[in-house]
């Protein structure tokens, strides 16, 4: 269940500043935590680059639970 609030932006999808794109909200939301990325393995790194899902952190917030 991903729900990240995004904007369109001259065509493209821009989310929030506070946001990773692997984030599926912003920090502190409520039902939400930290957690390691999947893409990196919490390393921030992906065949020598930045890892894009976390941008670098290691760290993706995810929804908590389930229903």
């Amino acid at each position: 269940m991903k729900s990240n609030r995004s904007f369109v932006v001259a065509g493209s999808t821009k989310l929030p500043p506070e946001m990773a794109p692997g984030d599926e909200a912003p920090a502190g939301t409520p039902g939400t935590g930290e957690n390691v990325c999947r893409m990196c393995g919490g390393t921030g790194r992906v065949d020598g680059h930045t890892c894009p899902d976390c941008e670098g952190s290691g760290k993706v917030v995810e929804g908590v639970g389930g229903a």
